[in-house]
């Protein structure tokens, strides 16, 4: 017996159906529109005759409707974010390990001595919210437009790029708005308050170095290898 298989038209029709269904990625949409395609053709093993409107439409519902569908999109963008959390903090642990970790004992001893010397720690907190506040227009703006942004051949919106241009740190925002909560506030660290917050800024400097700059060229040469037909040369 023939195998029935799709023809490019059913499976340009099958991206506009996960398009339909609110999966606007199109990396999410290859990967979705494989295991649709196989899900038909296994329908016309059994009855060759089925019309393909209706394979979408019981496929569909196999795959849980719109809320199944949200589901997947979610979960594909959890899975991308863990698979590249887990690169960052191999790529922080380096830092921790000889002979990175003397670049991460500078910075803390450079913060704990300016904690140390200055009578009102408050401005040195500030001045750090507005550094990590400029690096991320830096990178959104500058960086990432010049050296990591990708030219497709179609302006489809992918998930990677999406990750790529926002990162995966939230805490700069966060940082900020505790600073502005406590901004008239004049305050001096103790001296283990001092140490703890060395440790913990040279930390998230090097998380947040490792973010723009080290996971952004991961997530561009995963995307180069995995779509190298959608790139303008």
């Amino acid at each position: 017996m023939e195998t029935h298989t799709l023809t490019p038209k059913q499976i340009e029709d099958l991206h506009e159906f996960c398009y339909f269904r609110s999966v606007f990625y199109y990396d999410v949409q290859i990967e979705l529109v494989d295991h649709l395609a196989s899900s038909i053709e296994k329908l016309w093993e059994t009855n060759p005759e089925l019309p393909f409107e209706e394979a979408i439409y019981l496929v569909g519902e196999h795959f849980g409707g719109d809320r199944g569908f949200e589901t997947i999109k979610r979960e594909k963008e959890k899975s991308l974010r863990k698979k590249y959390w887990r690169l960052l903090l191999t790529f922080v642990g380096d830092y921790y390990k000889f002979p990175k970790i003397m670049i991460t004992l500078m910075l803390t001893l450079t913060f704990y001595a300016a904690l140390h010397f200055s009578k009102n720690d408050q401005w040195i907190i500030i001045t750090l919210a507005a550094l990590s506040f400029a690096s991320s227009l830096f990178y959104r703006h500058y960086f990432f437009p010049r050296f990591i942004k990708i030219k497709t051949t179609k302006d489809y919106p992918f998930l990677l790029n999406k990750i790529s241009l926002n990162g995966l740190l939230t805490m700069p925002a966060g940082f900020i708005g505790v600073i502005i909560a406590e901004i008239q506030q004049k305050f001096h660290f103790s001296t283990v308050a001092s140490i703890a917050f060395s440790v913990i800024i040279s930390f998230y400097l090097v998380l947040l170095y490792g973010d723009y700059f080290f996971i952004s060229k991961k997530i561009r040469e995963h995307f180069i290898e995995q779509f190298p037909q959608f790139i303008i040369t």
